[in-house]
């Protein structure tokens, strides 16, 4: 899951800084569990799903529902690059 964690900060461009002002939750604990030196606990998702909600089931499974909104940064990234296509 730290991984998946690490993929939507980096993709939403929050640092620990900018985590800790948005959350009140101390900067340091953001560096620790980005370096892996902590484990993520239910504050930290609280946040992340907040600021990225249409993450959230990717976040804690793994998986994703496009058609639910629910999606992934790997899934966003690629449907940006595909070419639009339009039908005629």
């Amino acid at each position: 899951m730290r991984e998946r964690f690490v993929s939507i900060l980096e993709h939403k461009k929050l640092t620990a800084k900018k985590l800790e002002e948005l959350s009140g939750i101390d900067r340091e604990k953001w560096y620790a569990l980005r370096k892996g030196g902590r484990r993520i606990n239910e504050d930290d998702i609280k946040v992340i799903v907040g600021l990225a909600p249409e993450y959230a089931l990717w976040l804690v499974s793994g998986q994703i529902a496009p058609e639910a909104g629910q999606t992934s940064p790997e899934y966003d990234a690629a449907n940006r690059n595909l070419p639009n296509q339009n039908a005629g």
